[in-house]
């Protein structure tokens, strides 16, 4: 197993994807995480379910379809990723609640480095083969923590002193480095496309429709506990994308890096970065439609 970090689709993507994050970054204020005890109930809910929903609702899938043991790593590697960097964008399109959607997001990313090797590690451990499985693959946890550090904390952290920086100089940077994000985006997706070009053929019917349905329904079954719970439409459509979207990109980068033998890793999180942006937009489109109606 290729587990090099010198490998150079993966260190492209790893670059894109600390710039992508550094971008979001730049929205969170120090003012923002000042904020974030004042809604410190809301929040916990959202991070308990961010860790713990897609996660539990992934294994329910995996055990009653029982795919080939790839398509198991390979989601329950996605599972285990933290939020995605395009929820803010459903989240307003939905007439969500913002504020939480940035504290979910801060908190994702900021323990990301501990939840991934964690919820991989115990989804894993559900069942014996898939164990075996797990302790076959032999990850340098060490080295993927680093990945994690390089590509989520540190640019998250950079973002948020880049954004409390006055001046001209400082405000074209960031308006520069916003502006890059759509066609990182898509830059990102065509090299995944190029990348996987050999392993197009391995997509089957049963990787489409568990990509498209566990996202879907993930989306919907997370909006109608969080209801149940609070009443609050804002606060339920608000972790249901938090819950929902993940860090397909992240995904990529571990797939390429550290399960370069498994072409499905990489070739899922592919698929559902793709998916759970053209969703994304029609659902949130749909939501937003409705609820403008409605009032």
């Amino acid at each position: 197993m290729n587990q090099t970090d010198q490998n150079l689709p993966a260190l492209i993507v790893q670059v894109i994807l600390a710039i992508i994050m550094l971008a979001v970054a730049f929205e969170i204020t120090l003012a923002d995480i000042k904020a974030l005890p004042k809604m410190w109930r809301k929040l916990l809910l959202g991070y308990v379910m961010q860790i713990t929903f897609l996660p539990a609702f992934m294994l329910l899938v995996l055990m009653i379809i029982n795919p080939k043991i790839n398509l198991v790593l390979a989601f329950l590697l996605l599972s285990s990723c933290p939020g995605g960097n395009l929820s803010q964008l459903f989240v307003i399109r939905s007439k969500g609640n913002i504020g939480i959607s940035m504290g979910l997001s801060f908190l994702s990313t900021l323990f990301s480095p501990l939840t991934v090797a964690g919820i991989f590690f115990l989804a894993t451990h559900a069942n014996s083969a898939w164990t075996q499985a797990y302790k076959d693959l032999e990850l340098p946890w060490g080295n993927i923590f680093n990945t994690l550090l390089t590509s989520l904390f540190i640019p998250l952290v950079i973002g948020i002193w880049m954004s409390a920086q006055a001046g001209a100089g400082w405000t074209k940077v960031r308006e520069l480095i916003q502006k890059s994000v759509p066609w990182l985006l898509i830059s990102l997706l065509a090299g995944a496309c190029w990348s996987f070009r050999q392993s197009l053929s391995g997509i089957d019917t049963t990787m489409l429709l568990m990509v498209f349905g566990i996202s879907l329904g993930c989306f919907v079954a997370a909006y109608l506990f969080t209801f149940i719970v609070t009443r609050e439409y804002s606060t339920s459509v608000t972790i249901a994308w938090e819950v929902s979207i993940q860090n397909s990109g992240l995904g990529m980068v571990l797939g390429l890096v550290y399960f370069a033998h498994i072409p499905e890793v990489s070739l899922v999180c592919a698929l559902w970065g793709i998916w759970q942006m053209a969703m994304g937009v029609m659902v949130s489109g749909i939501i937003g439609k409705y609820i403008a109606v409605t009032k």
